[in-house]
């Protein structure tokens, strides 16, 4: 699909199958769509269907490279929220996919349906949710909710310490840089506990360097940065919403 001066589109659409997110591309994936594409599979990621299942019969490709757009999503969601990404080629791609380099991250298969039968069974994964209003008195709440949940997961010592302290920090930085409710989730999953803090500003969360005008103001991130295993930040430009995310485990 081209517009009148032949730029490239692209449409998104998801449905749900089988737990899984199902995402139709329309149009033409090249170098000007590739973000789009990317940022709508993150915005679905979020959710945390069973997988991501992109359907590209419906998709013409400017060039094998902005395949790529699947590494890079991969890459972006490997540690949270830990979903496999898989890709139906339709017909016309099938030979291109099967020769491309994203086989070693992602799965490739002909049709949905092959790919919805061959999305393993995620390990198990407990919950929790927790809404906090824009008060000074939420970090403190985060703290709390946290410890009871890590209690009643049989959670413990380091584990414990440090999820409360990066949920206190995330829940303190939603109040302080933005005029949002904080939505505190806490996941489960392999011995890895994640903590995330969704609010409704899409200003990305940056790691500033310890030497720039920021350093002042951005502690909160470093403290975070060094207890995580890993962690980092999805925003949302058209919902005008993020989530900030680390996950903790045994080191």
């Amino acid at each position: 699909m081209t517009g009148p001066r032949g730029e490239q589109r692209l449409r998104c659409h998801v449905e749900e199958r089988g737990r899984c997110a199902v995402i139709r591309p329309e149009g033409v994936l090249g170098y000007t769509t590739y973000p789009l594409l990317r940022d709508f599979m993150l915005k679905c990621a979020i959710e945390q269907p069973h997988a991501l299942i992109v359907d590209l019969s419906g998709t013409t490709i400017a060039a094998s490279t902005v395949l790529s757009v699947f590494t890079t999503v991969w890459l972006r969601i490997s540690d949270w929220p830990a979903i496999p990404v898989l890709v139906a080629t339709g017909p016309a791609h099938a030979g291109l996919l099967r020769r491309s380099p994203i086989r070693r991250y992602v799965s490739v298969f002909e049709g949905v349906d092959e790919a919805i039968e061959n999305v393993d069974e995620p390990a198990p994964r407990r919950r929790a949710y927790r809404v906090l209003p824009h008060d000074p008195r939420s970090p403190g709440a985060a703290r709390e909710f946290v410890r009871q949940t890590c209690a009643q997961w049989e959670l413990s010592g380091v584990l414990m310490q440090d999820a409360v302290q990066i949920a206190s920090e995330l829940v303190q930085n939603t109040m302080e840089h933005t005029g949002s409710e904080a939505r505190l989730r806490l996941e489960l999953r392999r011995a890895r506990l994640t903590v995330a803090v969704g609010d409704d500003d899409p200003a990305p969360v940056v790691l500033a360097d310890p030497g720039s005008d920021r350093a002042n103001t951005g502690r909160g991130v470093h403290i975070i940065a060094q207890l995580a295993r890993t962690w980092g930040c999805f925003a949302d430009e058209a919902d005008r919403r993020k989530t900030v995310w680390a996950v903790v485990g045994t080191r």
